[in-house]
């Protein structure tokens, strides 16, 4: 399935505006090839989650969580990927 849109939540937003500009356009260019085929780019693996759930891992140091809403795709968290590592059993 091919999404049109991708959304990010606030935090999201807030997240990447606090990054150096080279990363925040390495993290930005990863979330965008999201919309070609979401499933294909990069190290993305579904989430063992009740809701259907993936999460991106961006050049070793960044773990984007995203979920299809319809024919968009919702980014909603993102954080270092030690972080993530810690929090995998609560996401």
């Amino acid at each position: 399935m091919i999404f049109l849109n991708i959304r990010i939540t606030t935090r999201v937003h807030d997240f990447l505006e606090a990054l150096h500009e080279k990363d925040r356009r390495i993290v930005s260019e990863h979330i965008d090839r999201l919309t070609d085929h979401p499933y294909a780019h990069g190290d993305i693996k579904r989430l063992k989650t009740p809701k259907e759930r993936y999460r991106m891992h961006v050049s070793y140091r960044y773990t984007v969580f995203f979920y299809p809403d319809g024919e968009e795709l919702v980014v909603d968290e993102i954080m270092t990927t030690e972080q993530a590592h810690k929090r995998y059993g609560r996401i």
